[in-house]
């Protein structure tokens, strides 16, 4: 039974992984340039139906990715590995899969959440033609894409890290 538990919460700290990650490059890909590519009057709506949508998907996922993670961790009998991390390989890109991880999901509770709200808040004040609120639009989308490309990179590394792990 321990065995069942155990791949059932890999298998699904590995689906998390996938949409955490997959999710920023689907944004960074196709959905910010899709968004950049509307007329401005229909960004507003769009932007408001799928920017705080966006955002939660991402944090949820990112947390259900962390939570099992640390219960793979567990379950899987090597956490004390972690102890000493320069003594594998295993133990040391654990550890720096973990690390850029909790990283990654700082940057976008801490930073990229925060950027969505304000776009939000000043998108339709520049669909409205409030021109000060126009100009903050482009800075803040280029803010939001820098970051996401940050984030992508981190996810990739922490992706290589655990693969790494898992054949270690």
């Amino acid at each position: 039974m321990d065995d069942v538990l155990r791949i059932a919460v890999q298998w699904l700290h590995v689906l998390a992984g996938v949409l955490w990650i997959g999710g920023g490059y689907y944004v960074i890909f196709v959905q910010l340039p899709a968004l950049a590519s509307m007329p401005m009057p229909a960004r507003g709506p769009a932007l408001l139906a799928l920017g705080p949508r966006q955002v939660r998907y991402i944090l949820r996922t990112a947390e259900l990715t962390i939570a099992t993670g640390v219960g793979n961790l567990l379950l899987s009998g090597r956490a004390r590995q972690l102890e000493d991390v320069l003594g594998s390989r295993w133990a040391l890109v654990m550890a720096a899969g973990i690390v850029l991880a909790l990283v990654l999901y700082g940057l976008a509770r801490g930073m990229t959440k925060p950027l969505v709200e304000r776009l939000l808040a000043v998108a339709p004040q520049a669909a409205a033609g409030d021109a000060a609120a126009a100009a903050q639009v482009p800075v803040l989308r280029a803010r939001i894409q820098r970051l996401g490309i940050i984030q992508l990179v981190i996810g990739t590394v922490i992706l290589l890290a655990m693969v790494t792990a898992r054949f270690s």
